[in-house]
């Protein structure tokens, strides 16, 4: 029997199905047709890159620029490769730039003599630049030949001169030529040219000192500073040239001006301090340093031992006491005892040191042994001389144990 809407139903189906199966079908179509576009690309760019690598086979490499772009950024080793590929019998080649280059990479890797020679290569492929006369002054004193480095000099003629590094060269090779009096008309016309250049007086004053003629130094020193307003630095720098040249009242005339400019830097303080225990004056010595370790208490012991020195033993010790590096504490702490005749507060000590780690020290276990002996504790005394095996150490051990057993025979000998 015909069913209306059961044949209604089964064209609609086939009407979808008929929709569905054109959609596929476009689909698929589609699909095909872009895979087709994008293997048409992938071929074309293949392609292309093809010729972009050919045509980088045949195009030559710029080595010379190459080198000197690494030259310029510091890569002197890659420098010396690129300039490995290049032919030096090739007449197209510009050995002026070339030998230069060498020239300015083997001076920077420290090959001298390489540098020298590629410099005097240059200049005679007909490179006119004065600078590579200083080039090879530089290579020269780094060779210690000052003779050849002055005639270089002389020969960049006002390249030279005008350049103020330069000209503190030549004074330096003046100086290790052990002709100060060149030296020092070097720095002077150096100092003329270049008023504002700190370099030159600074130079002149550390000469001064070297020459022993430390009041002049002083005096120019003390010039220098308040010329060019110099930094806590050269104030350090040149007070503790004089301390250490064995002069230390005249070092004051730099550092105690510098503790007044720059109250806050802390190696101005270590530095005055530095000097006034040279001069033997502790509790002054001592005072700095404990300023100095309101910011940094490793100079805490210092200031301790300084104290100490002054005859200041309860300060020193409660110095001490603030020490936070534990070994050097109770070491410290132990000397402190000992000079102070506090024997048995030294003795006390034994645990702590053990806990720390100081008994392995010999010179500790001799300090204890001595402690002990003087409040008569001898088998204390005895416990810490049996484990001694230095050679110095044991000989004193020996003299302590004669002494011991005199005082054990006859005691009114060790009153």
């Amino acid at each position: 029997m015909f069913e209306p809407a059961k044949f209604f139903l089964n064209r609609r189906d086939a009407e979808i199905q008929r929709k569905n199966s054109n959609k596929i079908n476009l689909s698929a179509s589609r699909r095909l047709g872009g895979s087709k576009i994008i293997l048409a690309l992938w071929l074309l760019m293949a392609l292309l890159s093809h010729n972009v690598a050919a045509k980088d086979e045949n195009k030559e490499v710029d080595y010379l620029t190459l080198a000197a772009l690494l030259v310029k950024d510091g890569h002197y080793e890659r420098a010396a490769v690129a300039l490995d590929n290049l032919n030096t019998n090739d007449d197209k080649l510009d050995k002026q730039r070339y030998y230069t280059l060498q020239g300015l990479i083997q001076l920077k890797l420290a090959g001298y003599k390489e540098a020298i020679d590629a410099f005097q290569k240059a200049l005679n492929a007909g490179q006119n630049d004065p600078t590579l006369h200083i080039y090879i002054a530089q290579a020269w004193y780094a060779l210690e030949d000052y003779d050849l480095a002055l005639t270089s000099i002389t020969a960049a003629g006002e390249a030279a001169a005008s350049n103020p590094g330069v000209v503190l060269m030549e004074a330096q090779i003046y100086w290790d030529r052990e002709d100060p009096r060149n030296a020092w008309q070097v720095l002077s016309r150096g100092e003329a040219r270049f008023a504002e250049n700190p370099a030159f007086p600074r130079r002149k004053v550390f000469m001064l000192i070297q020459l022993g003629l430390y009041q002049e130094a002083a005096a120019h020193g003390l010039d220098y500073l308040q010329r060019f307003a110099a930094d806590a630095t050269d104030y350090i720098a040149i007070g503790s040239a004089l301390r250490q040249s064995g002069q230390p009242n005249i070092a004051l005339n730099i550092l105690e001006p510098a503790r007044i400019q720059f109250p806050e830097n802390e190696k101005a303080l270590i530095a005055l301090a530095l000097t006034y225990a040279n001069l033997e004056e502790y509790s002054t010595a001592a005072s700095l340093l404990e300023q100095a370790a309101l910011r940094n208490h490793e100079y805490l012991s210092d200031a301790a031992e300084l104290y100490q020195r002054a005859g200041f033993p309860m300060r020193a010790l409660f110095l001490n006491e603030r020490t936070t590096n534990q070994k050097k504490k109770y070491k410290q702490r132990l000397s402190l005892l000992l000079e102070s005749s506090h024997y048995q507060q030294a003795v006390d000590m034994e645990e702590a040191l053990y806990r720390v780690g100081l008994l392995d020290n010999e010179d500790i276990r001799y300090a204890l042994a001595y402690a002990a002996f003087k409040v008569g504790n001898y088998d204390t005394v005895r416990r810490h001389l049996n484990i001694l095996k230095r050679p110095a150490l044991f000989k004193k051990a020996t003299a302590l144990r004669q002494t011991m057993a005199t005082c054990e025979s006859s005691p009114w000998q060790c009153y």
